[in-house]
């Protein structure tokens, strides 16, 4: 399985389009951070993690990118049958690929992380605000380790998500515009659709919108109840993927 994961790790870093999407996802949040500490007028504990986990947002879409790279590029460019030939059980080259996207994200959402709080802390002490950025809890709001941790533990989940509709639709642009529309555009129609026939408001319990409710700095439900929810949903979506690859003609 090591030697597999080599393997797989050396594609997905080879890729140019892994790198470039790994440089803007860890890039965009960190400058909108630090620029937002050194130029806000009144600063206070919450906002560097609001403005971090807020802009992360793109990071969050970019993850899930990241993950249909880890496949599709593959089944676009015919490498995948060479892979399947190299090892015969699919199943065992299904989870190399999961582990190193997971191991990938989770190095980058570090950096992203790290980076992101050490240059607004020295932006904000610059100007001579004297609080650290790593806000203990208070009533209502979880400390700042709880948010961060949310929002990695999302960042993977959207990236499994990524890399299953990859496997699924064995196309980049196919499986990525599915990434984007599903909780940009579709929930959204959807959950419109069943208010104005049924009078049924489904907006709460939505997968991707309650991706984004669990990372909030001040969320509206159980934080880690609701980054269940949406595992269960990246679970069921990951294990059809696997199946339909074992099954499938490569």
């Amino acid at each position: 399985m090591l030697h597999l994961m080599k393997s797989e790790f050396i594609k997905l870093r080879t890729l140019r389009s892994t790198l470039t999407a790994t440089i803007v996802l860890i890039i965009f949040p960190v400058a909108v951070t630090v620029l937002s500490a050194m130029f806000a007028k009144n600063p206070n504990e919450t906002m560097v993690i609001k403005v971090l986990v807020n802009t992360g947002m793109v990071s969050l879409l970019l993850c899930g990118v990241l993950g249909v790279f880890a496949i599709a590029q593959e089944y676009s460019q015919g490498t995948i049958r060479i892979t399947f030939a190299a090892t015969p059980l699919r199943m065992k080259v299904f989870i190399a690929k999961a582990l190193v996207i997971s191991l990938w994200i989770v190095a980058s959402v570090a950096v992203l992380e790290g980076v992101g709080l050490i240059g607004a802390n020295y932006a904000l002490h610059s100007r001579g605000f004297d609080f650290g950025v790593m806000y203990h809890a208070t009533p209502g709001i979880d400390s700042a380790w709880q948010v961060l941790f949310a929002f990695g533990a999302v960042c993977i989940l959207f990236a499994l998500v990524g890399f299953a509709l990859g496997a699924l639709l064995r196309s980049s642009p196919g499986a990525i515009a599915t990434l984007i529309l599903v909780p940009l555009l579709v929930e959204g129609i959807v959950t419109g659709l069943l208010i104005a026939a049924f009078d049924i408001d489904i907006s709460r319990k939505t997968p991707f919108t309650a991706a984004i409710r669990a990372v909030q700095v001040e969320p509206d439900a159980a934080r880690w109840g609701l980054v269940g929810y949406f595992s269960l949903w990246c679970l069921v979506i990951t294990v059809i993927a696997a199946l339909l690859m074992k099954r499938r003609d490569a």
